[in-house]
């Protein structure tokens, strides 16, 4: 009201100024100055009243005009608004369900890859338990496998010691050919009392010939034994029982040749005291008995021969070299110059370095058990090897024994009074030759084909580890790769609430705008800018401008954080 009232009277005054008559003249002034004056003043408000009735009607026009102008504007961009309000708003819902599908979707497929991931894991827990049971079972039969080795070299070291009192009782023998002359001298006389005998011995020859063909019954029954036991070489029980009997059975017939040699040794110190002169037949015993202990000396070298022979041969073996057919043809040469009887002799000290650079060689096996899985099948194989070698030659050395005695006790028993007891024996000898060497070439048949068989599980089992490796490295990629797109997925949700928090933001500050141009305190604005001009209008207006902008901010605040929230819960 004060600002219309000054602005009033400044239009006054100039109204006043600008409709004032001229000045009447000294003598009329003088006459009534009162009433010039109240005329000239009725005048003025005359005037007056006439102009501010005038600007009044137009500034009134103009401000309906304008009001009118800015009303339609207003509803115009109200309308707009609230058309773009609806898209954005049917947008953001849009890509609102969007998102929350695709982070539906990437939340299951993260649940799927963790349950994957979970049972890889256990398959390689499990695959760590049977690499250390693994592991164990290898250490334990490791550690069988060297007390199996001690066995052995103690084994070795009796046949070392065996081998050492044979050559003993060897060169007791020859240096006591000329007791036994002597002794063949006296046992001229009783040969008179032996043709009484003859029929005797001859009854016992025929049970020793029809024991002979149970002793040949017996070794096919072993052998049939021997392939039923190498096709079930679990059941080492059975193999344990039946060598048991076997045992039996030599110890009975070593028993009941013990007791033929004690009858013939009781006959022998009766007929002592006969002493004769030296015949033409004590000549011929002479030479039949030194043809009789050269057979005896060929058959011992026969038997250091094949020792040497298969002690090559594991030696070879264990080197790796192709000498397997060298001593397969060495053992057939060796055998027919056994039956030619030309075997030649084991060079000196040959047996003992053989059997020690067979032992070098199984602790050179033995230390690199640990190295690869190969080794480990090589030292099953010839750990197995060993025992079945220790076995046969075991088996071998009481076989020739026994034989050789009963052969030793048959001859002194019949007393070269039946030339078809050597050649029965010579027979035996080949036959049990020939089924030992039958029996190594099944058995080294049967290693080979076990170490092909170790060879063949051991690159199994490395190819399905590759595999299994190999799977687990590509789950690992698939799950990083998802990790990826899923923090992709939620940086483009976090754009995308930040780009709709601008909107909005926007948008508060667009209708509070709007919405501080209608306030009522425009009208006193409107009229101090007539009073004082356009240029001080303009500069008034940005104090109410910048309430609604102070105003739109927290609105556009909460609206943010609750889309923050919003994105959090998800």
């Amino acid at each position: 009201a004060a600002a219309l009232e000054l602005a009033l009277e400044e239009e006054l005054a100039l109204l006043a100024a600008a409709g004032e008559p001229p000045e009447p003249p000294p003598a009329a002034a003088a006459r009534d100055p009162e009433l010039l004056s109240l005329i000239r003043q009725k005048e003025k408000d005359l005037v007056l009243a006439a102009r501010l009735g005038k600007a009044l009607l137009e500034r009134n026009q103009d401000m309906s005009r304008q009001y009118e102008r800015m009303h339609k504007e207003l509803t115009d961009k109200l309308e707009h608004l609230e058309q773009e309000k609806h898209e954005l708003r049917r947008r953001f819902e849009n890509r609102e369900g969007e998102w929350e599908g695709r982070v539906s979707e990437l939340e299951s497929d993260v649940k799927q890859l963790q349950d994957e991931l979970e049972r890889q894991q256990v398959h390689l827990r499990e695959a760590d338990r049977e690499k250390t049971r693994a592991v164990q079972e290898l250490s334990e039969q490791n550690q069988r496998l060297l007390d199996q080795l001690s066995r052995a070299s103690e084994v070795e070291r009796q046949l070392s010691l065996q081998v050492h009192s044979l050559r003993e009782d060897f060169r007791e023998k020859n240096s006591s050919s000329s007791q036994h002359i002597v002794r063949l001298e006296s046992l001229q006389a009783e040969i008179k009392m032996l043709t009484d005998r003859k029929r005797e011995l001859e009854h016992r020859l025929s049970a020793m010939m029809e024991e002979n063909d149970l002793l040949q019954g017996t070794v096919e029954e072993l052998q049939d034994r021997v392939l039923i036991l190498e096709r079930q070489s679990h059941d080492k029980d059975l193999q344990l029982h039946q060598s048991q009997l076997e045992l039996q059975e030599v110890r009975l017939s070593y028993r009941q040749l013990q007791g033929k040699v004690e009858e013939l040794s009781e006959e022998r110190s009766l007929q002592n005291f006969n002493t004769t002169s030296t015949s033409l037949l004590s000549e011929i015993e002479q030479s039949m008995e030194a043809e009789e202990l050269e057979q005896e000396r060929e058959q011992l070298r026969l038997q250091l021969w094949e020792a040497y022979c298969q002690v090559r041969y594991l030696c070879s073996h264990l080197r790796g070299n192709d000498s397997a057919d060298s001593a397969v043809s060495t053992d057939s040469s060796m055998d027919e110059s056994s039956e030619t009887s030309s075997a030649k002799d084991v060079p000196a000290g040959s047996l003992r370095a053989a059997l020690s650079e067979l032992k070098r060689l199984i602790q050179n096996v033995l230390d690199g058990a640990d190295s690869t899985s190969s080794r480990r099948s090589d030292d099953d194989t010839l750990e197995e090897q060993i025992r079945r070698t220790s076995e046969d030659s075991r088996a071998l050395r009481e076989l020739m024994e026994g034989e050789r005695g009963k052969l030793r006790q048959s001859l002194e028993e019949l007393q070269r009074l039946h030339s078809q007891v050597t050649l029965l024996s010579v027979e035996m000898t080949t036959l049990k030759e020939e089924r030992d060497r039958l029996r190594g070439a099944a058995e080294d048949k049967e290693t080979s084909e076990r170490l092909l068989q170790a060879i063949r599980d051991r690159d199994e089992a490395i190819a399905k580890k590759n595999a299994v490796e190999v799977e687990l490295a590509k789950c690992k990629i698939d799950m990083m790769s998802l990790n990826s797109q899923l923090l992709d997925a939620i940086q483009q949700k976090v754009n995308l609430s930040q780009q709709l928090e601008a909107w909005q933001d926007d948008m508060h500050r667009v209708i509070d705008q709007q919405l501080m141009d209608k306030h009522p305190k425009e009208w006193s604005q409107l009229a101090y800018s007539f009073s004082s001009g356009y240029g001080t209008k303009q500069s008034a207006r940005p104090s109410p401008v910048f309430r609604p902008e102070q105003q739109g901010n927290e609105p556009v605040g909460a609206e943010g954080n609750r889309l923050f929230s919003f994105f959090k819960k998800n």
